[in-house]
């Protein structure tokens, strides 16, 4: 009698366990971003990033280059020991997902950045730093490739596009 009381004890329990462990088990979603720059006609096509995301984790990508700024020379003045800090341009995603239903929750801090060189007869050597930040929580459908902001560069007066399509693997 006990057996068979344990045995429908298990039965009624299973299916709890079964999906208690389909929720912690983690998902992974492929996320695309999609940056056009529709103001010039190679851009159109658009830059493509991919991260690799698990849900309910931030995941970031970086990539852009160093340059220098010119902060102080030595107390010689001699142009070989003038001091310099370095600033990050390029471009800095951070990405964090969820599913929310039949669809997929985003939120994502992408930071585009470039350096704009004075001209040679400037007598500010240093460069200017143009930065877009975005700050984005917005839900979208699986797969579906989705404009997820536009906007007009106050700098360059062109206008980019954010596409991202969201897909779990």
């Amino acid at each position: 009698m006990r057996i068979s009381a344990y045995l429908m004890a298990l039965a009624l329990l299973a299916p709890v366990v079964a999906v208690h462990a389909q929720e912690s088990e983690t998902a992974t979603y492929k996320v695309d971003f999609t940056i056009r720059d529709t103001g010039d006609a190679g851009g159109k096509a658009g830059r493509k990033y991919t991260l690799m995301v698990n849900r309910n984790v931030k995941s970031s990508f970086k990539i852009g280059n160093r340059v220098p700024i010119a902060t102080g020379a030595s107390s010689t003045g001699v142009a070989a020991n003038t001091q310099f800090t370095y600033i990050d341009v390029g471009l800095n995603i951070d990405c964090l997902v969820a599913e929310r239903g039949p669809k997929i929750a985003m939120h994502a801090d992408l930071d585009v950045s470039t350096a704009v060189m004075p001209e040679k007869t400037s007598a500010v050597p240093n460069p200017t730093i143009s930065s877009i930040r975005l700050n984005i929580d917005t839900t979208v459908d699986p797969s579906k490739p989705t404009v997820i902001a536009s906007f007009d560069d106050p700098v360059t007066g062109r206008k980019f596009d954010v596409e991202v399509a969201i897909s779990k693997i």
